[in-house]
């Protein structure tokens, strides 16, 4: 073979790495920004009165009832600012030194969207904090990710509460992608260690999971397989962490406070599995699970208050 024709294959070589590295930057650039704004800003500064009517309940009545406080906790991880509410039992008449529990909201609500849960803590003598999380409502920080980043913001809300209810019982409640960022967090530098307990109620558990998954329902005709490893590259290029990295079930492997996690059967958004990883991992043998059989995403409350209310109650009887 002569020099010229190595010379031409080698070059031919280097055009189809180049093309290809060029197309899969393309590709993961895609899927990354498809996967690290899935809200924003605008679209959950709202809640629909359809909400409060599925809930049975006012918003402004509640409002009235126990008078939410407006707090800003500063990031310590980007500098952005966690707005949260706090609300307080009528036990603590009005002092952050309390037990608490902090509620961390699922993709597509915010703040406000817990109240309905809230109330369970705050008749048994809890105060509540409820905050934003990142690209929601008045949180202003940029990128969704599966709870990763989100962590940080949970952290400085532990924090927060920690300083300002010193050796007081604190609790962890997080629904779905806020199951995530409250698995996450707790599995981070041992934090569950600042904590009581937690609920995650239908979380999520893996990152690469669901962006697969809303890749396959698009049926472009590229390779799923092929578009996560894209998405993967270019996020860990961007953000400093992969895919693997936002696994909850690996994040909370050495929790070892009670935690307590719902879920059903008939969830199609975390399908039941997420919930049964998460639980089978937990090392600690303070751990418990609830599964129902026929509730939709995030409706188990709705379904079956009186046994979420029981199983919480259960829960929190083991603490005192």
């Amino acid at each position: 073979m002569g020099r010229k024709t190595v010379f031409s294959l080698l070059a031919v070589l280097a055009a189809a790495v180049f093309l290809f590295a060029g197309v899969s930057y393309y590709i993961g650039l895609q899927v990354f920004k498809s996967s690290t704004q899935l809200v924003t800003n605008e679209t959950t500064a709202e809640v629909p009165e359809t909400f409060w009517e599925l809930y049975k309940m006012s918003y402004e009545e509640f409002c009235e009832k126990y008078k939410p406080e407006k707090v800003e906790i500063i990031s310590t991880f980007d500098g952005h600012v966690i707005p949260g509410d706090y609300i307080y039992a009528r036990q603590s008449k009005g002092n952050k030194n309390n037990k608490t529990v902090i509620m961390v909201h699922g993709l597509g609500g915010n703040r406000y969207t817990a109240y309905p849960y809230a109330e369970m803590f705050l008749d048994k003598g809890y105060n509540v904090l409820a905050y934003d999380q990142r690209s929601t409502n008045e949180n202003t920080a940029k990128y969704t990710t599966f709870g990763y980043w989100e962590k940080y913001d949970l952290i400085d809300c532990i924090n927060y509460v920690l300083e300002k209810a010193p050796g007081q019982p604190i609790g962890v409640w997080g629904q779905s992608y806020g199951g995530a960022t409250a698995g996450l967090a707790l599995g981070y530098k041992e934090t569950y260690k600042k904590v009581n307990f937690a609920i995650l109620d239908c979380p999520v558990s893996s990152m690469e999971w669901l962006i697969e998954n809303k890749m396959k329902d698009m049926d472009i005709g590229i390779p799923v397989s092929y578009m996560s490893w894209c998405g993967n590259i270019v996020n860990k290029l961007k953000l400093g962490f992969s895919y693997r990295d936002a696994d909850v079930s690996i994040a909370v492997r050495n929790v070892e406070i009670p935690v307590l996690v719902i879920n059903s059967k008939a969830d199609k958004v975390t399908p039941c599995f997420m919930g049964k990883d998460i639980y089978d991992s937990i090392r600690g043998s303070s751990k418990r699970i609830w599964t129902v059989e026929d509730s939709e995403h995030a409706m188990i409350l709705i379904d079956y208050y009186q046994e979420y209310k029981d199983k919480v109650t259960e829960l929190l009887e083991v603490l005192d």
